[in-house]
């Protein structure tokens, strides 16, 4: 049992603790064989009967104390007074109690005043840490959501404190870097690990960003391993009383994107060439003849197709000194006022480069599409079929060194 002197020194020290939100309880002459024997003499100040809910008529047992933790809690708390009783220690442990039906969380931090073998008298000072524990969780719900999405999008942070002259790397950066562990950053160091082309950029935009300015680049670096990665490096200044203290970024490993983007862009290069080698296979021109060149459509001429066509045309009639240029709709179905239009100024754009378009083969719904739509073809030849067209400008070739001899 204690003293009057030790229970006064007690209570004036409970009464201390009290300001602190602390309180004291104290279990007398405990056995390790039984650390929480119930009926053991237990002092309990007022604090730590206003923490338990019970009043200044509670039993002064340690059962008292025992009736309120949590079920759950009890092994592992004998178990640790088992332990510093055999051990005679300082002991600091956290378990819940329960008031009113609630679990509230309670810190532990006691001493031992050894009586015997494997005796003593527990002091301790407790704690009500609910609400600090739900802080923390929270906290550290939070911190373990960040991690998990900056591992999931390959996104790391960092921070620049320029007062201390630090860097900071999450884990998530730490990573993306391949860096060995314990490796601490600085500044120097995290920009060498750009690539050397890129070392002068980031270089610079770090130096913009300390004057006020943020970035965002897309950059390549080194990692610690020799792996090239493509990563998008952000930041960001930050002021504290209108004073820049830090700089806060981001930084992403954007690899995977820039391969799918390089994968696309190879696949509609694939697709443009595919499509230049069919709108090549579905305008052919054939030199049939000498300077006579023949042009078979097919399908529906519409306004993009056409002038494809004008432009292939023009730039063969221009290769081959072509004097006739033979186009053949006997495959034409269809025709609109627009493709009609580009038709005629197709023939009168071979005209201007000393040739002459001729027109072979136009169906009756393409000429009467023709008529509808008012297309002026006036001085525009046309022939039944390539057969007479070809025929017909055979002999207007064999006619012109007569024509020119005057034979």
């Amino acid at each position: 049992m204690s003293t009057e002197p030790q229970r006064a020194s007690l209570d004036r020290m409970a009464r201390a603790l009290h300001l602190s939100g602390a309180a004291v309880l104290e279990f007398t002459d405990l056995d390790a064989g039984d650390p929480l024997a119930a009926g053991a003499p237990a002092h309990y100040d007022a604090r730590v009967r206003s923490l338990l809910g019970c009043g200044a008529d509670a039993p002064p047992v340690l059962g008292t104390w025992l009736a309120a933790v949590h079920p759950d809690d009890r092994q592992r708390v004998a178990a640790a007074r088992h332990e510093q009783l055999l051990s005679a220690g300082e002991q600091t442990i956290e378990y819940r109690v329960l008031v009113a039906g609630v679990a509230r969380w309670w810190h532990e931090r006691s001493d031992v005043v050894v009586t015997g073998p494997g005796r003593g008298s527990v002091v301790a000072v407790v704690r009500d840490i609910t609400d600090e524990r739900a802080e923390q969780e929270v906290s550290r719900r939070a911190t373990e959501l960040l991690r998990q999405t900056q591992a999931a999008g390959a996104v790391g942070g960092w921070e620049v404190d320029l007062a201390e002259n630090t860097l900071y790397w999450t884990e998530e950066t730490h990573r993306l870097h391949e860096v060995p562990p314990g490796f601490v950053p600085d500044l120097a160091t995290a920009i060498d690990f750009y690539a050397p082309e890129h070392v002068p950029v980031i270089s610079a935009a770090v130096e913009r960003c300390m004057q006020g300015q943020p970035y965002d680049l897309e950059l390549e670096i080194v990692t610690h391993l020799g792996n090239r990665r493509h990563v998008q490096a952000a930041g960001l200044p930050y002021y504290e009383d209108g004073r820049l203290t830090r700089l806060y970024g981001v930084f992403r490993d954007i690899s995977e994107q820039r391969r799918r983007e390089d994968e696309l862009r190879a696949q509609i290069d694939i697709i443009a060439r595919q499509d230049s080698a069919i709108r090549q296979l579905s305008t052919p021109i054939i030199q049939v003849w000498d300077n006579i060149i023949t042009l078979p459509l097919l399908g529906t001429l519409d306004a993009a197709r056409t002038a494809h066509i004008m432009e292939r045309l023009l730039a063969e009639v221009g290769r081959l000194r072509a004097r006739y240029a033979i186009l053949d709709l006997t495959g034409v179905d269809a025709i609109d006022d627009v493709t009609g239009d580009h038709l005629l100024r197709l023939v009168r754009a071979v005209g201007l480069l000393g040739a002459r378009g001729v027109l072979c083969g136009v169906q009756p719904a393409v000429a009467e599409s023709l008529t509808g739509i008012g297309v002026e073809l006036a001085g525009v030849v046309t022939y039944r079929n390539l057969h007479e067209a070809l025929q017909r400008c055979i002999q207007a070739l064999a006619a012109r060194p007569a024509a020119r001899t005057g034979t």
